[in-house]
């Protein structure tokens, strides 16, 4: 008789339990179980257990556990109906408690275990279940069961993990689910394994009774609610006819309307109608409402009819994109548009889709956080109370990107410190047991699946305040026939956005979708490599491409995009030779010049190898797009039947045999890394549109790059640095002219209030409003007037060391010095009114010097903003290289001044000591290496010491690195 364990709880359970599910079911295999259970209070993991345990030849019962008047009980589903009514109880479970009623309306075709705990519901439950039993764990429980229902007793013990020494390491995640110090809880005999010689007729009903088998859904697409009178195809193709009409005028070319019937009879017998309809709404709302929506993303751009619907704005035929590496009639896929919304406003979209169609049919996608290599070590350091000092030097040594195990067997660093102590040793065992399990639910950051019918009639949704959630992440949806739409929230179009209205406040409207895309002030943005702040084009790697690349054209920026990538990086150099007329182009046969020529006879888009295959080997677009699919898959035996089907035809079609061949091995070389030029035009229109911006309102978009990094010390250094290379003055803050962001004047650009220490959101907003009535006349008018209103000490002397008073003409240092008389009067004035208050005379002091001036500025920006202590020394050696400007010398010799930030010193095997050192001037920091023949010689350096080195330009880890010499 088969015996299943009836009450297994999993990972997603969330820090209750020890058990994985591959790893539950690895472990059954091995004890040769015919069935598992899964009784989580959730139904986070069902659809995982369920595939885990049939590709097991395992049986998979799902279970839930619910809470009931503060009492649990454990129901299964025996089919269909039974598994639709645990995921109306997960969804109700995950938003309040469940009460009898719900019971009630969701209880056919469920089988109900009321543990021994919960008894005394026995007799109540008994009226709601056909199928319902009594749980003991012991014999004594058994007993006592016994004189409930004799019939209907069931064993039922919990299992949290599956080894008996595992106990131990549950204790920890109790720990940390409660922020406690860890104790033995004592959680013994919840391991799994065979159940115990026990005649157990009533489990051997319930492995019998459940059969519950997955069905995948039909028709689940969204559905767009069509005028009167219109049929979803007709209003499809009337809007997308009007769309054609305002994008060309009455005077549309033929091939235009050629392509748009083409793509809407494939987007009709595909059944995708509705969903156009559905993108085509939001995205519309979203325009409509002064949302600013990205042009285009991913392969959806090669789309007429997303063009037409203003879904993108990146016209396919003039940039030679293919439908087919869309949506392909041969290749059965759901379509795949999404969306960059501004980063702000993205939320507004999502709200509208929920009111529009219905909170359950709109929901985002759950995703898990894990207890990671270095949130592990901090939780159960945590839990065993080691102190902060000592995790956070383990911490530091730790490459999050390897898990515990291989950072001990990679890192001597790490293996040397867990050895050398007891504690650390007994920590980093316990956090590598825990490692990688399931510690918090999290929010897709762009995915949201939309749905024809309530999503918890497929699958259990999770309530969270501002919107339901997918019950399953996001791997285990789309084979049960639901549609992830992604709306990604994009903060390089906020900034566009900003610039935007910016110009419009003061009178200047700009259109970025009519500007030229041959303008060569904007073309010189990226050949001079001024990107800072150019999306996509700031990295180092990036810039050092550009410099020898010295793009003039718009194909050059796409080009430049699809080539900065692993595997295409390979072809950079021969590229720019081939761009510069320094190395032959070779384009195969004459046949294949139109397709190449743009690229120098290089492969680099995928939509390149479907017209290669469509032009040689007379492939149909679709063919060709299931072909490339195979040749980037490596799917060997698709790959050899293609080779002679491609080289055949070829022939067929005049090619010679070693050209067809030739150009057959061209293409499998490049197919694995080739890039969707679709994504890669409509990425490198945002890049030129900033660009753009940037050329010509360079105060405007400088003004918002500083606004958007405001907090943010490095950020907004680099940004400063890149104003000064741009010839914009950043004016010191005036109490008189500054807001809480940065903002704009004929002299330049002055600082905002809220990047000064201490002076946060309320303080900025008091002393703006306050002065709306009218300016500030001296010290003693502002604080009479803000002082008691969110303007504290603190506040005060950040903005004196910030320069805000200058304007009244005392100096900082005799304000710092009367500031107790200063805070006196603003008591008394609020007692007395201003004219009949005498204000104090100031006692005077001398100015502070400049060293101190600069470091009160470092203390209340988090760097120097009037000048940097290296200036005037780099002047004094006549050395002009910034550290801003080290990326162009690579592999090179410089000179350059530094002033010294951190030290960090360290014996090398051969006990000598080395030292690292953080070196930073006015525009950033880099790291600096002094081996140990350099550090004997320059030992005495110190931190605040300003230095001039001689190193060689180096890299680690892709990070620019000086080796001092």
């Amino acid at each position: 008789m088969e015996k299943v364990p009836l009450y297994i709880k999993t990972e997603n359970c969330l820090l209750n339990s020890m058990i994985r599910i591959n790893e539950l079911v690895k472990k059954a295999k091995t004890l040769q179980m015919k069935a598992l259970t899964i009784t989580d209070s959730n139904l986070f993991g069902a659809r995982e257990f369920y595939l885990a345990c049939k590709k097991n030849d395992i049986k998979p019962i799902i279970g839930l556990e619910m809470k009931v008047d503060s009492f649990l009980i454990i129901v299964y589903a025996k089919n269909k109906i039974g598994y639709h009514h645990l995921i109306k109880l997960s969804t109700i479970q995950s938003q309040r408690e469940l009460t009898k009623k719900d019971l009630v309306s969701f209880s056919s075709d469920l089988i109900a275990i009321v543990p021994y705990h919960s008894r005394e519901l026995y007799f109540e439950l008994n009226k709601i279940y056909k199928d319902i039993f009594l749980g003991y764990s012991t014999l004594e429980q058994r007993d006592v069961c016994r004189e409930i229902d004799e019939k209907h007793l069931i064993y039922l013990k919990e299992i949290l993990y599956l080894e008996k020494e595992d106990y131990q390491y549950l204790n920890y995640l109790y720990a940390i689910e409660h922020l406690k110090i860890v104790e033995d809880i004592g959680k013994r005999g919840h391991e799994l394994k065979l159940i115990d010689n026990i005649d157990e007729k009533n489990n051997h009903y319930i492995f019998n009774q459940c059969n519950f088998i997955w069905e995948e859904e039909q028709n689940l697409l969204p559905v767009y609610p069509c005028p009167n009178g219109y049929q979803k195809e007709e209003y499809l193709r009337y809007l997308c006819k009007e769309g054609l009409k305002e994008r060309f005028g009455q005077k549309v070319p033929k091939i235009y309307i050629e392509r748009l019937k083409y793509e809407l009879n494939v987007i009709h017998k595909m059944g995708f109608d509705n969903y156009f309809l559905v993108v085509w709404d939001y995205v519309n709302y979203a325009k409509k409402n002064d949302i600013l929506v990205g042009p285009g993303r991913g392969s959806a751009a090669g789309s007429l009819v997303s063009y037409c619907l203003k879904i993108t704005d990146i016209d396919p035929i003039r940039y030679n994109l293919l439908f087919e590496r869309f949506l392909n009639p041969e290749r059965i896929t759901m379509p795949d548009i999404d969306i960059d919304f501004e980063n702000t406003r993205r939320d507004e979209v999502i709200d509208y889709c929920i009111e529009k169609y219905g909170s359950k049919k709109v929901a985002g996608i759950i995703t898990f956080g894990t207890l990671g290599a270095k949130q592990v070590i901090r939780d159960v350091a945590r839990a065993k109370d080691i102190d902060n000092k000592t995790v956070d030097q383990l911490c530091r040594l730790l490459d999050s990107r390897l898990s515990l195990k291989e950072n001990y067997q990679q890192n001597k660093n790490v293996s040397q410190m867990i050895e050398s102590d007891h504690e650390i040793k007994e920590l980093y065992r316990v956090a590598s047991k825990l490692e990688g399990l399931k510690r918090h639910t999290s929010i897709h950051a762009a995915g949201i699946v939309m749905c024809n019918k309530d999503l918890d009639e497929v699958i259990p949704l999770y309530h969270t305040q501002s919107m339901y959630l997918t019950g399953y992440s996001m791997e285990f949806l789309e084979d049960l026939g639901l549609l992830k739409m992604d709306f990604l929230a994009l903060k390089n179009l906020t900034l566009i956005d900003h610039v935007l209205q910016d110009l419009k406040k003061d009178g200047i409207s700009l259109s970025l979708n009519k500007i030229s895309f041959h303008d060569e002030k904007t073309l010189s943005i990226f050949k001079e490599v001024n990107t800072v702040g150019i999306f996509q084009f700031e990295s180092t790697g990036m810039k050092n491409f550009l410099r020898k690349l010295k793009p003039n054209s718009f194909e050059d920026i796409i080009a430049a995009l699809a080539l900065y990538r692993p595997g295409p990086m390979g072809n950079i150099d021969t590229y720019i030779r081939r761009k510069q007329g320094k190395e032959k182009i070779n384009y195969y046969h004459p046949n294949l010049e139109s397709i190449l020529k743009p690229t120098y006879g290089i492969l680099i888009y995928q939509e390149q190898i479907m017209q290669v295959a469509n032009v040689m080997a007379s492939y149909s677009l679709g063919e060709a797009d299931v072909l490339r699919r195979a040749m980037s898959k490596k799917k060997e035996e698709v790959l050899l039947k293609e080779r002679e089907k491609f080289i055949q035809r070829s022939i067929r079609n005049g090619y010679s045999e070693k050209v067809s061949t030739e150009v057959y091995e061209l293409i499998l070389k490049f197919a694995s890394y080739g890039f969707n030029r679709a994504h890669s035009v409509a990425y490198s229109v945002i890049s030129y549109q900033m660009a753009y911006l940037k050329a010509h309102y360079p105060l405007y978009f400088m003004k918002n790059m500083l606004t958007n990094v405001i907090g943010a010390g490095n950020m907004t250094k680099s940004y400063i640095y890149e104003c000064k290379l741009n010839h914009i003055a950043i004016l010191k803050p005036n109490i008189n002219q500054s807001e809480k962001n940065y903002k704009i004047t004929p002299q330049g650009i002055v600082f905002a209030l809220c990047n000064i220490k201490n002076v946060g959101n309320q303080a900025a907003d008091t002393i703006i409003e306050e002065r709306k009535k009218g300016p500030y006349i001296d010290i003693y008018n502002f604080i009479s007037r803000t002082y008691s209103k969110a303007i504290n000490r603190q506040t005060l002397v950040s903005l004196i060391y910030a320069g805000c008073f200058d304007s009244f003409g005392v100096n900082r240092h005799t304000l710092i010095e009367n500031l107790d008389v200063i805070l006196n009067y603003a008591e008394v004035i609020t007692y007395l009114d201003e004219e009949s208050t005498l204000k104090p005379v100031l006692e005077s002091y001398e100015e502070y010097s400049k060293s101190e001036l600069l470091a009160h500025e470092k203390e209340v920006f988090g760097f120097y903003l009037t000048n940097h202590p290296v200036t005037e020394y780099r002047a004094k050696r006549n050395i002009d290289l910034s550290i801003y400007e080290v990326e162009k010398y690579f592999d090179q010799f410089i000179d350059i001044v530094v002033s010294i930030k951190e030290i960090k010193k360290i014996k090398t095997k051969k006990e000598e000591t080395m030292c690292f050192v953080e070196g930073e001037d006015e525009e950033g920091s880099i790291d600096m290496v002094l081996f140990p023949i350099q550090y004997e010689e320059y030992s005495m350096i110190k931190i605040g010491d300003i230095i001039k080195v001689h190193a060689h330009v180096e890299k680690r880890f892709d990070k620019l690195q000086l080796v001092i010499k």
